[in-house]
């Protein structure tokens, strides 16, 4: 037992008060006339046993009760296991998962665990200090503090600044990830940590998976902006808002399956121009309390640009479908005498191969190829390049000996083909193919268009799925297709295919680096980050048209940021930032599963229950251990209690 106020002590010398009254009162003679002398002398004797007892009964009792008010003015108490460490750290979880909200509260998580440190310093304002995940200091009723952060809790950092700590009362939200990565510093018996775990059963959430657009019809005038949605646990249902530039464009409201994902459609016009438009996905639901908006930018497509290489004489039907200036770029050149080093300017190269192909021409149109860029092979009729189309992709290409010119009709597209949606809505009521001769054939790639014998008439290959070739001069000595109603939408979509890539751009806080594909970019530009008021230059490098950006987590928010040349102020791109999948896809431990996976470990504390009268108890226990001052002060009136009734009913 240990007295907190050992002084109130010397309130003990109150004990003689009872002890002089018992001397001087109890005591006094009364006289007694009595005729019976004998009598008189047994009453007498009798009569003092009896006095006796109860006036050594009352003093008692009162010497008890001023030892029980002593005792329970010094306040005694028991030490308590916890006692050995003192709380004097409190570590504050900022990120982006603490936006959640607990269970049975208005606020999101990180919001109440600041309330808390605020009502923590206003009690014991010399005894804590407080840190967010990173190590920076948090103060008392500080705004930005409770700005989530982007980093996860750096325990090794923390401890070894503040080496002295012994115990550690961590608010967070207590992600798996977080937890499992730590254990380690857990395993320290040195440290006490006391930990206060907000969720009684794991929380629901919806987060965007992927975002990407597709070309709605065969022309590239319009597309189809897909978004993936994914369901943590049992959400139900989902109202989802797409705003563009600030303005609503569609809503759609969906039923998701538990664990379970879907893809939602928005049709959005193509715009020719080279600026960015921006999106807000806004998701709204019961069971979403936190990353529930995404943001990313569309590319407005420039013009395409088309170069069409041929050793002879170009065709004119191939090239009449390009003739059309609000979507294409056209540029026809000679095979032998193109600068291939500007090869890569281009978004699809439409190269018309006879015997002619030099060594220097071969390879840098396979370079091409092989960075992804769109090429569409027509062969001529002297066409025997079949080595290079084999480089490329296509196994066995081989030449047809057809002893008749003989057309044979197409068979009709496999609608289910991805390159065909929205081309061919059905195959119902009989769709007229075009006819063709057969002139070579190959046995590997993707068959877009074959013959009803099942020979290659549009073959796709590539590693990234980019080469096209046709299996047959496009002219009208052998095929009727350039007059078929297929022939141009079929050709819109070769031509449109490449554009999916980098139309869709958007990033995470956690990237390493963030890569920007910016025009005319010269390696003396430096670019600035704008986001309303705040502005920052990141640090950046330049490759080519590439800008590449490394940026310090604690600087960036989500949202969208202007990158700004810093010379002339010029807006060049949109950057768009979003929390972490990883805060969205965490598992978080309950109270229950920490209960189990702390079990054996003792310096390891559970409070009960998520709210500052927890934390505040708790303190109060380890800094005064099992008080016993109110069970003296029962003890006290226990006394009194006696002493009333022995001089009511003793005799």
């Amino acid at each position: 037992m240990t007295i907190t106020n050992p002084s109130a002590f010397w309130l003990l010398t109150f004990i003689l008060i009872p002890i002089l009254i018992h001397l001087f009162q109890f005591r006094r003679y009364k006289s007694l006339k009595f005729s019976n002398l004998y009598f008189l002398s047994a009453v007498n004797e009798e009569e003092k046993r009896s006095k006796k007892l109860k006036h050594l009964l009352i003093l008692l009792t009162r010497i008890l009760l001023i030892v029980f008010l002593v005792l329970s003015v010094a306040r005694p108490f028991l030490e308590s296991d916890s006692m050995q460490y003192e709380l004097n750290l409190v570590i504050l979880d900022k990120t982006p998962s603490n936006l959640s909200f607990a269970e049975g509260k208005s606020n999101p998580i990180v919001v109440e665990n600041m309330s808390f440190i605020n009502q923590l310093f206003e009690k014991y304002p010399q005894d804590l200090k407080a840190v967010d995940q990173s190590g920076q200091t948090v103060e008392p009723y500080e705004e930005r503090a409770i700005k989530e952060s982007k980093s996860k809790i750096n325990f090794e950092k923390i401890l070894e600044e503040h080496n002295d700590t012994e115990k550690i009362l961590l608010l967070s939200d207590f992600q798996k990830s977080v937890i499992d990565e730590n254990l380690a510093f857990f395993q320290d018996s040195t440290k006490a940590y006391v930990f206060m775990p907000p969720y009684l059963l794991p929380p629901n959430n919806v987060m965007v998976d992927s975002i990407w657009v597709e070309q709605s019809n065969g022309r590239g005038e319009n597309t189809d902006l897909r978004i993936r949605l994914f369901a943590i646990g049992n959400v139900e249902e989902v109202n989802l808002a797409l705003e563009s530039n600030g303005q609503l464009i569609g809503t759609q409201l969906v039923e998701m399956a538990e664990n379970a994902s879907i893809i939602l459609d928005f049709p959005i016009k193509r715009v020719l121009n080279s600026s960015y438009r921006t999106f807000q996905i806004s998701l709204e639901g019961d069971q979403i309390e936190f990353d529930n908006e995404f943001y990313f930018s569309v590319l407005n497509q420039d013009r395409l640009k088309v170069l069409g290489l041929s050793a002879g004489s170009p065709n004119e039907m191939i090239n009449t479908v390009f003739e059309n200036e609000e979507l294409f770029e056209f540029r026809s050149e000679s095979l032998n005498n193109f600068s291939f080093q500007d090869l890569d300017e281009y978004d699809l190269v439409l190269l018309h191969l006879g015997d002619e192909l030099n060594n220097f021409a071969a390879s840098a149109i396979k370079t091409y190829a092989s960075s992804g860029n769109s090429l569409l092979i027509i062969p001529e009729s002297n066409f025997d390049q079949f080595n290079f189309l084999e480089e490329l992709g296509f196994a066995n290409v081989s030449s047809i000996n057809q002893t008749s010119r003989e057309a044979v009709r197409l068979e009709k597209p496999d609608i289910r083909n991805p390159f065909f949606k929205n081309i061919f809505n059905s195959m119902e009521g009989g769709l007229s193919m075009p006819e063709s001769q057969l002139f070579m054939k190959w046995n590997s790639g993707q068959n877009l268009l074959a013959f009803a014998n099942s020979y290659p008439f549009l073959g796709l290959t590539g590693r990234q799925e980019n080469v096209f070739a046709f299996s047959v001069p496009l002219n009208e000595d052998y095929t009727n297709f350039t007059r078929h109603g297929i022939f141009l939408p079929v050709l819109y979509k070769i031509s449109f295919s490449g554009k999916r890539e980098n139309q869709i751009q958007y990033a995470y806080l956690d990237d390493a680096i963030i890569n920007l594909t910016i025009p005319d970019l010269t390696s003396g530009d430096i670019f600035k980050l704008r986001q309303g008021e705040q502005e920052l230059v990141p640090d950046q490098r330049i490759s080519g048209n590439k800008l590449r950006l490394i940026l310090h987590q604690e600087d960036i928010n989500n949202g969208f940021y202007d990158v700004v040349k810093a010379k002339t102020e010029v807006e060049v791109a949109k950057l768009s930032l979003n929390y972490p999948k990883s805060e969205s896809q965490s598992d978080y431990y309950t109270s229950s599963e920490l209960q189990t996976l702390f079990q054996d470990r003792s310096n390891i504390i559970l409070l009960d229950s998520y709210d500052f009268s927890s934390i505040d108890d708790y303190i109060a226990e380890t800094k005064k251990g099992f008080p016993l001052w109110k069970y003296f002060l029962v003890l006290a009136l226990l006394s009194l209690l006696a002493e009333v009734l022995i001089i009511r009913f003793f005799k």
